[in-house]
């Protein structure tokens, strides 16, 4: 414990007697180091993170209801509806009824009716536009033209990947039609039911799942698909945060309502492959990240083996007059403990109080999704133990190899 005491008082003066220029910029690196740390595996994982955010967001929401494995459609979706909107923790929910069908575009100015047909194979969904807008802010996905308005009937909402003027750059693999936009008409097929609508606008979004859908509202899906009973294809619920999504599927099993179909959080719905995918990235932004590691305990090496050579007399003159050598020792892996710590409390502030901000409110724009700065508190929690333990090491082997040396060589500065 004396040495204890001693070593740390040694290693504040030595940091206090020191340059606050060196002091500054050993620092400085250590900041860096600790960003590039989470700044790497941040933004690769922040890749797939603002993708999920995006389907969350824009398609799936918090929880998700849908048909049994052994059902078409979820049961007695209208009782479900009531029971749903009882939860305080449901902020908002949207049912959908979804089908296929063929879209055709253009056949009013087809003048030979044996010619090739301008249609592409589509999915249509029916929903509530003002209860889907708000859920999901569907009508902010419009690029084009208008959003549904609940009280007409005759319009649609296209995906822009039905449409080839949208679809060219992806190649010529998507099923398309040509020269349709706000106010064209379109119609679609259903076996022998065919019904025509004017296309209201035009739909586009980082999420494949809403450009590869057309929306109707529901009371005329249900009429042209024959879905008279009301029951749902789909139940997208919205919680007040994610933490409670859990809780709510929860509540939900344990009043029945998994008699009537499957409930999942969003979270048990991610496909394991982006999980996988996610893991990856996060183990090779690590990686990446350690290479500034080596090099900033490499720096703290160089920097304490320096100084603890120019001090060598009176590291000598410390162990003559009784300092132990364990207390010199603990003085110089203070002052690299000091480096670490320092280095890491900025680099902390910088990224929680800017950067992840920043990146929130400005994301990377990727074709798939808007990227962000993920970094989560106990990773960083890690990689600073992971900075902190390094430094110290880097600290102490070069303190080490001076001590161990002969006292009487020490002070009279013979080799």
């Amino acid at each position: 414990m004396r040495s204890l005491r001693i070593g740390l008082l040694l290693g504040i003066r030595q940091i206090q007697r020191a340059s606050y220029w060196t002091t500054g910029l050993i620092i400085f690196v250590m900041t860096l180091t600790f960003l590039n740390l989470i700044a790497v595996s941040g933004i690769l994982v922040g890749l797939i993170q603002g993708a999920e955010n995006a389907v969350r967001e824009s398609a799936q929401g918090d929880v998700i209801i849908s048909a049994r494995d052994d059902e078409d459609f979820i049961l007695e979706t209208p009782s479900l509806m009531r029971t749903i909107a009882t939860y305080p923790e449901v902020t908002a929910y949207s049912v959908r009824y979804t089908g296929a069908a063929t879209m055709e575009a253009n056949y009013t100015e087809r003048r030979d009716l044996s010619g090739e047909r301008d249609t592409a194979s589509v999915s249509v969904t029916g929903i509530d536009p003002i209860a889907e807008d708000h859920m999901t802010q569907l009508s902010e996905l419009v690029v084009d033209g208008e959003y549904l308005d609940p009280k007409e009937e005759g319009y649609i909402l296209i995906g822009v990947y039905f449409l080839e003027e949208y679809a060219e750059n992806f190649g010529d693999f998507l099923d398309t039609v040509s020269n349709v936009g706000p106010g064209d008409q379109v119609r679609l097929d259903i076996g022998d039911i065919s019904k025509e609508f004017i296309v209201k606008g035009i739909v586009e979004s980082k999420v494949d799942e809403v450009n590869f859908t057309t929306f109707i509202p529901e009371r005329e899906f249900r009429r042209l698909f024959s879905r008279l009973d009301r029951n749902a294809d789909q139940i997208v619920i919205r919680t007040e945060t994610p933490e409670q999504n859990a809780d709510v599927v929860a509540a939900m099993e344990a009043n029945g309502l998994t008699t009537f179909a499957k409930i999942v959080t969003f979270e048990d719905n991610l496909p394991k492959f982006l999980i996988d995918i996610k893991n990856t990235f996060n183990v090779l932004g690590t990686f990446i990240g350690s290479i500034g590691l080596v090099v900033a305990s490499i720096t703290i090496f160089i920097i304490i083996f320096i100084n603890a050579v120019s001090r060598r007399r009176h590291i000598g003159i410390l162990k003559g007059i009784g300092i132990h050598r364990e207390a010199i020792e603990i003085a110089y892996v203070a002052q690299a403990a000091f480096y670490a710590v320092t280095g890491a409390a900025l680099g902390t502030l910088l990224t929680y109080g800017w950067f992840v901000p920043y990146f929130d409110e400005n994301p990377i724009q990727f074709p798939f999704s808007d990227g962000i700065l993920a970094a989560d508190p106990e990773g960083t929690f890690w990689r600073f133990v992971t900075l902190f333990i390094v430094t110290i090491i880097a600290g102490f082997v070069p303190a080490w190899m001076i001590v161990r040396q002969n006292t009487l060589n020490s002070i009279l500065g013979r080799k």
